[in-house]
């Protein structure tokens, strides 16, 4: 009983410290933005990981562990934010910090935990920090499924008692602070009871279970190695980006392996099948990472470094110390699983110091995007309407402010970089910039041949649909291919009105936008995908030569159930329900 009224009391206060934060009164404390970014991050730092330790290791040490680990985090979260101009929506700014920081408050605390527990030396006892690792997860996990389950109760009580007039639970539900505070006391209260059942509740039947994916991710592994090695290391994938889908998959795969090998020996695969499956998965993740360096490299030396791009080096950097380990270790033979399980704990050091890095001025990804980007400009290997001026004035921190800047002075004698500017950047604020902005716009769409100018309305919900119109990517150089389209039509015949298809082809990505008019106004519905002439499903498409015939006018609406677009050989079909 003591264990479980010690979680929900923390648990309160964790809830307290979000609705706090939810309700902004950091900001009255007399700090700067960037002190207030520090202490949300000290503050759900320290309940998160207190949480997670308290019912193995009591309360004192829990809490001592815990503002060991907080504090130096909201440090190096205070120390990045300064990289970036203060703002209330600072945190949105730092996606990429926010994982470091979530990595150096993840990883310390099955160290933290074996060492309360074993003394000093049980930093490296391995079968302690695999057991310590999974519990966080699966009893997180099982009180987060707990939390949702009461919510769900809560929630059909309250519709219940408002059948008979009695509205004072929905009431209560609404309050923000009694959302945050019970919400953090059921937390606590689940973490307690799966604490004490953990004999019943444990990950051995996760992790058996996930065993069992070895065989079939290996098989997949050594076709798609043998596929690269038919195409000359050409990589042509759906869904996600190329190399996003390689280190998804080369992470799997570690993950997979790590979990083959157990705590120790005894624990550790034994079906033959199993054990050669993680032993080949070994040797072919080193091909996965290979090739996710390749794709990678071709688009820094295309497209110049983003921060988005700096950090998939690092992960990739990170992942072939895994890769050239597994490999090495199975290599060697007898006594492959110790080895792997001692590069594991090696991996978590290197780990922990490139998250370090990344906080800190030792790896400024922001200043190494804004630079590769100034660079290639300069050296005429892309064109100002290729530039991320949006992201750089925007997004890229300080350093890509910097280099906005530098474009700017330079736009005097550069009469592409002031186009590309003028578009980024309306010459007038309220009214008028709008105005501006949807001048712009109307001027950058491609539209069929005889089709009317889109009115304000839709051009206004366009650009606040679709972020990268906003950010002024359907911009072209003159000359250039367009990048963005609008198709008006009825495109769904049971629903009132006319519906949009947007279609954008972007550097990184291409994406199709439908919106549709209801008493006036425009409101997204959802996505579009893509079929083939033969009617399957295309996940990844070039949008560019769709474009090009709509610019043409060789299109023309096509049935489908619903109404869909046919151009440039492919059928577009928008997605609104």
């Amino acid at each position: 009983m003591q264990l479980r009224l010690q979680h929900i009391l923390l648990g309160l206060l964790a809830g307290m410290f979000f609705w706090a934060l939810d309700n902004q009164l950091q900001q009255r404390l007399p700090i700067d933005a960037h002190g207030q970014f520090g202490v949300s991050v000290l503050g759900t730092v320290f309940f998160a990981t207190a949480l997670a330790m308290l019912g193995e290791i009591g309360w004192r040490r829990a809490f001592g562990a815990a503002a060991m680990i907080a504090v130096p985090v909201a440090l190096l979260g205070w120390w990045a934010s300064l990289g970036y101009a203060a703002s209330e929506s600072l945190a949105g700014y730092m996606p990429y910090e926010l994982l470091a920081l979530s990595v150096l408050a993840m990883l310390p605390m099955p160290f933290a935990m074996a060492v309360a527990q074993g003394g000093s030396h049980a930093w490296s006892d391995y079968p302690a920090l695999f057991l310590h690792a999974w519990n966080i997860v699966v009893r997180y996990a099982a009180a987060c499924i707990f939390l949702g389950m009461v919510w769900l109760v809560l929630y059909l009580s309250a519709r219940l008692l408002e059948s008979v007039d009695l509205d004072f639970l929905r009431q209560l539900l609404r309050e923000k602070l009694f959302a945050f505070t019970v919400s953090g006391g059921i937390l606590g209260l689940g973490l307690a009871v799966v604490t004490e059942l953990e004999e019943m509740i444990s990950p051995t039947l996760i992790l058996r279970l996930l065993r069992l994916l070895l065989p079939p991710v290996l098989l997949v592994a050594v076709i798609f190695v043998a596929g690269f090695i038919a195409r000359r290391g050409e990589v042509s994938l759906i869904g996600f980006s190329q190399i996003e889908t390689l280190l998804a998959m080369a992470a799997a795969a570690v993950t997979l392996i790590s979990i083959g090998i157990e705590r120790d020996d005894e624990s550790a695969v034994r079906a033959r099948v199993l054990r050669l499956s993680a032993q080949g998965l070994a040797l072919v993740l080193p091909v996965l990472v290979g090739a996710a360096a390749w794709t990678g490299w071709q688009s820094v030396t295309a497209q110049g470094w983003t921060p988005g791009r700096v950090a998939q080096a690092v992960l990739i950097v990170l992942l072939a110390g895994y890769a050239l380990g597994y490999a090495g270790s199975v290599l060697l033979g007898r006594g492959w699983m110790v080895r792997l399980r001692r590069i594991n704990i090696a991996m978590a050091g290197v780990l922990l110091l490139a998250a370090l890095a990344w906080l800190t001025p030792v790896l400024d990804a922001n200043g190494v995007a804004a630079r590769s980007q100034l660079a290639l400009y300069r050296e005429g290997r892309i064109t100002a309407g290729a530039l991320p001026l949006y992201a750089l004035k925007n997004h890229w921190g300080l350093a890509g402010q910097a280099a906005f800047a530098e474009l700017e002075a330079q736009a005097g004698d550069d009469r592409a970089l002031a186009t590309a500017l003028a578009r980024l950047s309306p010459s007038a604020d309220g009214a008028e910039g709008a105005s501006a902005a949807r001048a712009q716009l109307r001027r950058d769409l491609v539209l069929p041949p005889g089709a009317k100018a889109p009115e304000d309305a839709l051009l206004d919900a366009i650009r606040a649909r679709a972020p990268e119109v906003a950010a002024g990517l359907c911009a072209s150089a003159e000359g250039a291919a367009a990048n963005c389209a609008l198709i008006e039509a009825d495109f769904l015949s049971d629903v009132p009105g006319d519906e949009a298809m947007v279609l954008l082809h972007l550097p990184d990505r291409d994406a199709i936008y439908v919106l549709r008019q209801s008493k006036g106004a425009w409101d997204s519905i959802g996505w579009g995908s893509v079929v083939d002439a033969q009617g399957e499903p295309r996940f990844r498409v070039d949008l560019a030569p769709v474009i090009a015939a709509i610019k043409r006018g060789e299109m023309q609406l096509a049935p489908s159930g619903i109404m869909a677009l046919e151009a440039g050989g492919l059928r577009l079909l928008p997605l609104s329900r």
